[in-house]
C-alpha cells in the first residue's frame, strides 16, 4: 500500500492520536517534591497565554509540544531569560539547540512546512531567593525528537533530567520525566490538533533518602490551532490535571509584515483553587537570521507574580 493512500493516512493519524490519549489517560500520584521540571522557554508562548505550540514553530516547541519540532528546517540556537516583575526573587534561564532534516517541498494544500525528522537539546537553570534569604537552585538537561511519517502528522518525545536544591544542601534532589506529544492537520489544511501527555513518567528522589520517591500528577493538554484571514494565527488550549480542567487559554498572533514582525496577545483562565484570568501580550522581530521575542503576563496576586520574558533565536541554514 502506498504511503500516499488516504486510507493509510487516516489509519496512521487515528492510531497516533489514540496512542497519545491512552498514555494521557493514566493517572499518577498527586504528590511531588520541589519543582524539578522543565519550564516554558519561549517569550512567544508566554505572550500567547501558553499557547502557540502548533503550526510547527520549531525549536521553541521542545518545551511544550515536542511533535512540533518538525518545524525546524536546518539548525537553530536559542536562549531566553525570565524575571518576575515583583514578589520573590526568581530567575529562569534557558539555552537550546536543534536541527531538522530539511523542509519537504510544499504541496498544493500545505500551510505548514515540516521536516521528516528533528532533534533538539536544552539546558535550563532556575534560581531563587527564599523567604529566609537562603538560595535555591535547580538545573534541567533535556533532549527531544520528532518524526513526521506523512506531511500532516508528527509525533514527538522529550526526556528530562533535573537536579538541585537548597543552598545548604539539606534538601537536594533529582528527577526524571518523560513527555509525549502528537500533532495532526485535521478538518482543513489550515487547522491543526495537538495532544500532549505531560509528565507521563516522572520520578523524584531525595538525595538523603533514595527510597522516598514521588510522582508528579500527569497532565493532559489538548490544543487546536488555525491560520485565519488577515495574517492571523489563533490557538486554544485546555489543560486537564487532578481529574479536572486546570486551565483554559487562547492566544492570537498577527504578522502585519510577513514573518519579520509579530504582535501577540493571550489570556489564561485558571480554574483550580481560585478562578482568575491572566492576560498577556508581546511582540517579535526577525532581523535576518536573528529573532528577538518579548512577552509579558500579568498574574493574580496569589500566583507566581507578573513576569517578563525575552528570548533569542539564531536560525541557521537548511540541512
Amino acid at each position: 500500500m502506498r504511503a500516499t493512500d488516504p486510507a493509510w493516512i487516516r489509519r496512521a493519524t487515528l492510531f497516533a492520536l489514540a496512542a497519545i490519549v491512552a498514555l494521557s489517560s493514566q493517572d499518577a500520584a498527586a504528590s511531588q517534591g520541589g519543582s524539578f521540571q522543565l519550564w516554558p522557554h519561549s517569550a512567544r508562548e508566554l505572550a500567547m497565554g501558553d499557547t502557540g505550540t502548533l503550526l510547527a514553530p520549531g525549536l521553541e516547541s521542545l518545551f511544550s509540544q515536542p511533535a512540533s519540532l518538525v518545524g525546524l528546517n536546518g539548525w537553530e540556537l536559542g536562549a531566553s531569560t525570565q524575571r518576575l516583575a515583583e514578589g520573590a526573587e526568581l530567575a529562569l534561564s534557558s539555552f537550546t539547540a536543534g536541527i531538522g532534516s530539511g523542509h519537504r517541498l510544499p504541496g498544493l494544500r500545505d500551510r505548514t512546512l515540516t521536516s521528516r525528522h528533528a532533534l533538539a537539546i536544552a539546558f535550563q537553570h532556575l534560581g531563587a531567593t527564599l523567604a529566609d534569604d537562603s538560595g535555591w537552585g535547580e538545573w534541567t538537561l533535556t533532549a527531544g525528537g520528532a518524526w513526521s511519517p506523512v506531511r500532516w502528522l508528527s509525533v514527538g518525545m522529550r526526556g528530562d533530567y533535573s537536579r538541585g536544591g537548597s543552598e545548604d544542601g539539606v534538601d537536594d534532589g533529582r528527577a526524571l520525566s518523560l513527555n509525549v506529544g502528537a500533532r495532526a492537520v485535521v478538518f482543513h489544511p489550515a487547522v491543526e490538533l495537538g495532544l500532549v501527555a505531560e509528565d507521563y513518567y516522572h520520578r523524584f528522589f531525595w538525595k538523603d533518602d533514595e527510597k522516598d520517591t514521588r510522582r508528579r500528577a500527569s497532565a493532559q493538554v489538548v490544543s487546536l490551532a488555525a491560520y485565519l484571514p488577515g495574517r492571523l494565527r489563533c490557538e486554544v488550549m485546555g489543560r486537564y490535571r487532578y481529574r479536572s480542567i486546570e486551565r483554559l487559554a487562547m492566544g492570537l498572533e498577527w504578522s502585519p509584515w510577513r514573518e519579520r514582525f509579530h504582535l501577540r496577545g493571550g489570556i489564561i483562565a485558571h480554574r483550580r483553587v481560585e478562578e482568575s484570568l491572566s492576560p498577556s501580550f508581546g511582540a517579535g522581530f526577525l532581523f535576518g537570521p536573528l529573532g528577538v521575542d518579548y512577552g509579558f503576563r500579568y498574574e493574580r496576586v496569589e500566583g507566581p507574580g507578573a513576569r517578563h520574558r525575552v528570548s533569542l533565536r539564531w536560525i541557521g541554514e537548511a540541512s
